[in-house]
């Protein structure tokens, strides 16, 4: 670390306790962040990852198998850390990706605390702090960092990258220095492609920065990643394949991704409204980035951030999730806003003043509000479930009854058989519908289903001697509870365990 940041930290209390509180949310929310945020993250790399080691496995059930369009050097990195952690006797599902999302969050927290460092340590401090506030406690910033998924990875991989290059390249870097940046931003393309759009942002900067003999060994670099990439997709798929391009013929040429949906250009404006931190003042916010872009443009982060989202929504499909990989970048933005927002405040009406601070208590107050229940309450909660599961019968065969979906697979049918491998002495016995619940025999103790599966029927489990003996979170199972009796829609797979008296 450079000896700037490093004076910078130790000069000031206020910046050792930010980075003390992040880092202790960071670590907790690592701990009870169990599940993924998406299907395609659990699918894609875990059950691919037991497809590659011959272990039973629901990598059949998703299309991206036998469509070749899934690259796998992420695959190869879960295989190698389950292999691992099994040779030295952890071999308990939940524990090793417990493992990982600590690991992955860590660096995840060390390289974008880094980064906000590097552009702000000549900054006026104030700014600085800000910066640090929000990278550390926006409500879900602390949750993306802990995600194994090729969003954040790629993320991951770039920003780190990006920022080793930049601290470096007035430094005369040498030609096995910028082989490595080629090499390392070759990774982060094949961990999520379109990262590519704001790669383009950084070629962009590399060329205004008039670093032109840095593009050759870049390129080098950045072909023979390449190059292992696609040995790496041989060995996983038996065959030569280029998942760029499979990639982009079956989910735009072929229109595979508008199948899942399309929307507007402004839907991840409203994203970005709502995470960075949380609304209302996020708009603010996102007004005055605008204003500071065609003032920093010249900026690599700044310029990266902008084309992703730019690129992104001009696609049909959108998932929040793919936005993912420049959210912990958007407190920098911000960052670099606040001047201009702290002059218009100095200068304005005293009712603006006034509403100003008023609309920043209501943002602070439900950011942290936000920040809690997504620290303390898991967002699978389907995930979440089946480890509850676990735990209350481990070394006991039991047989659990369920309406509808299964803990262990997702709500179309898919088996999450990761979990389940871990799981063996719970068998699942799925019922035909809620009436079978009448024809259960007395050994059948135990039934299984979420809220709205039953919703319409919770009397017909008292009747029959069934109680609620567990929820996946008992919060929100009262918050359905509540919603319910408002008529107002109720959340999806908030789950209950029922036991016959």
């Amino acid at each position: 670390m450079p000896s700037a940041i490093l004076n910078l930290i130790r000069s000031d209390k206020r910046i050792q306790w930010l980075l003390f509180g992040g880092f202790f949310i960071q670590l907790i929310t690592a701990i009870t962040a169990i599940g993924t945020s998406s299907a395609d993250q659990h699918f894609q790399i875990i059950e691919f990852s037991l497809h590659q080691l011959g272990e039973p496995s629901g990598a059949s059930y998703v299309w991206e198998i036998s469509n070749f369009v899934r690259p796998t050097l992420q695959v190869y990195l879960f295989s190698g850390f389950h292999l691992a952690l099994n040779s030295i006797g952890v071999t308990d599902p939940y524990t090793q990706l417990t493992i990982l999302r600590i690991l992955l969050g860590i660096m995840m927290f060390g390289v974008f605390n880094l980064l906000a460092f590097h552009y702000f340590k000549y900054e006026p401090k104030r700014i600085l702090i800000y910066v640090l506030l929000l990278l550390n406690f926006s409500w879900v910033l602390p949750y993306t960092r802990t995600l194994y998924c090729s969003e954040m990875v790629s993320s991951l991989f770039f920003f780190g990258t990006l920022l080793l290059y930049d601290i470096r390249k007035d430094r005369a870097p040498s030609f096995l220095f910028l082989l490595l940046i080629g090499f390392l931003l070759s990774l982060a393309f094949y961990f999520r492609f379109q990262i590519g759009f704001a790669m383009a942002g950084f070629g962009i900067w590399v060329l205004m920065e008039k670093k032109y003999l840095h593009l050759i060994p870049i390129a080098i670099g950045f072909a023979a990643g390449i190059a292992i990439n696609v040995y790496l997709d041989y060995g996983f798929y038996k065959e030569f394949v280029f998942t760029p391009y499979t990639y982009f013929y079956a989910n735009i040429n072929a229109g595979r991704a508008d199948q899942f949906g399309t929307s507007s250009f402004t839907r991840y404006i409203g994203l970005i409204l709502l995470t960075a931190p949380a609304p209302l003042f996020s708009i603010i916010f996102f007004y005055y980035g605008i204003k500071t872009f065609f003032k920093k443009y010249r900026n690599p982060v700044f310029l990266g951030t902008v084309i992703f989202i730019v690129a992104h929504s001009l696609v049909g499909h959108k998932e929040e999730r793919f936005m993912f990989p420049i959210l912990n970048v958007m407190p920098l933005i911000i960052g670099w806003s606040i001047p201009g927002l702290e002059q218009y405040y100095e200068g304005t009406k005293q009712w603006i003043r006034k509403f100003l601070k008023g609309l920043l208590v209501f943002t602070i107050g439900l950011n942290v509000l936000l920040l809690l229940v997504l620290t303390m309450v898991p967002y699978s909660q389907t995930i979440q479930f089946s480890y509850l599961l676990k735990n209350r019968f481990r070394g006991e065969e039991v047989t659990i009854n369920c309406v509808g979906q299964s803990p262990f697979t997702t709500p179309n049918g898919s088996p999450m058989m990761f979990y389940k491998n871990g799981a063996k002495n719970i068998t699942i016995q799925k019922l035909g519908g809620i009436d079978s619940v009448r024809t259960l025999g007395a050994n059948n103790k135990y039934i299984a289903a979420t809220y709205n599966d039953i919703k319409e029927n919770k009397a017909l489990f008292d009747s029959l001697g069934y109680k609620p003996v567990m929820h996946s979170s008992d919060f929100l199972w009262g918050l359905n509870e509540f919603l319910d009796s408002k008529k107002i829609n109720t959340i999806n797979e908030i789950w209950v365990l029922y036991k016959k008296d």
